[in-house]
């Protein structure tokens, strides 16, 4: 929930009041929602566009193939759901031209006999092919080529089929190879996840004669899933069993004889703090941007411009019950975000969530504007009071972790790395401005672990320190009070700017290893 503030605040742009999954994100807006889907548990989400450019979402859930019309980014609207007989928790889709391919996974307890499923998009129908395979784990579509790969299906190996003629795909390969998980698929280049066996680079441009072209097995982990770059030369991979492994980078040099793969690189950048068993699921690449789902962590952003040094830039948590417990909670495993598209053309970012559903997203990514201020404060308020020691102003670092501010008893000011969102939590925020207290009358007050009220101020030499005052401004009519809750700064370009003792402005923020910093500003807003 949004805590109200004490007193009520009639002045611009000051606090704002938002729906509490704002805070369940950074750089990203949220825009629409869709659940209650038959089945009420979901998996696998696609994109695709009609001639008349006219955006849809395809998500999975237990019992049927959702269609929504997402054109609207922040209303998706369902078309249709077609119920297919299945009960599975596993479902996956790609399309090519104007039609949807989907298949299903079975469990046990939970058959899937469906083969390929088969979607007009112009007609709104459902066909299917159990001619070859029933069921079936992952497909991809090479596009370029004209080409359906089939992964994980109960007759095993892997698939190829051509969609010469796309309502009726044929199959012109059955290559028998250890399981695969899954693949993406370039020119004719298979980049294979086979679960522990490792990951696998196949030439399949002669079907008949699938050449293998260098394969690596990195351990411990189940390579579940990849995504390659725009440049062919690194891909990324998901390494999903055991918890907790970071997405390894993988160079690849060449697509001929002589390919090879070589292990470079891993990361991540889990959301909990001192808990670093974040479990990632699918990653997927735009232009210089890696998308990544993570189950708890949900959606993150990264920049791959350089792609051994990833910058998260973005992330969106759809799955919170488990925040500030730690990952490794039995009631929460295998659950949360499932997988993104990030492809539609307006920029709507689709994810799917195991058991939330469907969200759409805008990626907001702002310009660095650290040397513009947005002044929020008013001439008729004096200072502002944190009445807990457990709450305090929250700043953003550039790649999305959130750190209090916090007053010690030693005088010192600090920060503490926290979790940024905690479910039935109160918060207040502001976004895309500056909290500032310039005038020499006003205080930032912060009360430490024994209970003294320490004014936030900046010396003759630009450093930060605890004053310790004589009373706390419980009652001062002046004095903004936050009543146990935290204010938080959701912009990593905006900060707290105080008037120090040589009567110079500063501005403070956070950098992403936790420190604060101070850049003296030109003028005092």
């Amino acid at each position: 929930m949004i805590f109200m503030l004490t007193r009520i605040l009639i002045i611009s742009i000051f606090l704002i009041s938002v729906n509490t999954l704002v805070c369940q994100g950074f750089n990203i807006d949220l825009k629409g929602h869709a659940a209650c889907m038959p089945g009420n548990e979901y998996s696998d989400v696609w994109g695709y566009v009609d001639s008349q450019g006219q955006e849809y979402a395809i998500i999975g859930s237990a019992l049927a193939i959702n269609i929504y019309n997402v054109t609207d980014c922040s209303n998706p609207v369902l078309v249709q759901s077609f119920i297919d007989g299945a009960n599975a928790i596993w479902r996956d889709y790609k399309t090519y031209g104007h039609y949807v391919y989907g298949v299903c996974d079975h469990t046990s307890g939970r058959p899937c006999y469906s083969g390929l499923q088969i979607i007009n998009m112009n007609t709104l129908s459902y066909t299917n092919q159990t001619n070859v395979f029933t069921s079936a784990h992952n497909i991809f579509v090479d596009t370029a080529h004209a080409r359906l790969y089939v992964a994980g299906s109960n007759i095993g190996g892997m698939l190829i089929y051509s969609l010469s003629n796309p309502a009726n795909p044929v199959l012109i390969r059955h290559f028998p190879t250890s399981y695969i998980h899954d693949l993406y698929v370039r020119n004719n280049i298979v980049y294979a996840s086979h679960g522990y066996n490792g990951y696998y680079i196949w030439d399949a441009t002669n079907v008949n004669n699938i050449q293998l072209l260098a394969s690596i097995d990195v351990t411990p982990g189940y390579n579940h899933s990849s995504w390659l770059n725009n440049a062919g030369t690194h891909a990324f991979s998901a390494e999903e069993v055991p918890r907790g492994l970071p997405i390894r980078v993988y160079q690849i040099s060449g697509t001929g004889p002589g390919t090879s793969i070589n292990y470079v690189h891993s990361f991540k950048e889990p959301l909990e703090v001192n808990d670093t068993g974040c479990r990632p699921h699918n990653p997927f690449v735009k232009d210089d941007s890696l998308f990544i789902s993570y189950y708890e962590d949900g959606l993150q952003v990264f920049d791959i411009s350089n792609p051994l040094q990833p910058k998260r830039i973005a992330w969106f948590d759809s799955y919170t019950a488990h925040n500030g417990q730690g990952y490794n909670l039995p009631q929460h495993d295998w659950k949360g975000h499932w997988g993104t598209y990030p492809f539609l053309p307006s920029g709507c970012i689709l994810m799917s969530d195991i058991t939330q559903g469907l969200y759409t997203l805008k990626l907001k990514v702002p310009a660095d504007t650290s040397g513009t201020v947005s002044k929020i404060t008013d001439a008729r308020y004096s200072g502002a009071y944190f009445n807990s020691p457990a709450k305090g102003i929250v700043l953003t670092s550039p790649k999305g972790d959130c750190y209090r501010i916090k007053a010690l008893p030693n005088g010192s000011i600090g920060a503490e790395r926290i979790v940024c969102y905690l479910p039935n939590q109160q918060y207040t925020e502001l976004h895309d401005n500056d909290f500032v207290l310039t005038d020499p009358r006003r205080k930032l007050v912060l009360k430490d672990n024994n209970g003294i009220c320490r004014s936030v101020k900046i010396n003759i030499s630009g450093s930060l320190y605890g004053n310790a005052e004589s009373y706390c401004p419980e009652n001062e009519e002046a004095t903004i009070k936050w009543d146990n809750t935290d204010l938080c700064i959701r912009s990593f370009t905006k900060g707290i700017i105080l008037r120090g003792d040589n009567d110079l402005c500063y501005k403070i923020r956070v950098n992403n290893s936790g420190v604060l910093t101070i850049t003296q500003l030109s003028d005092c807003p």
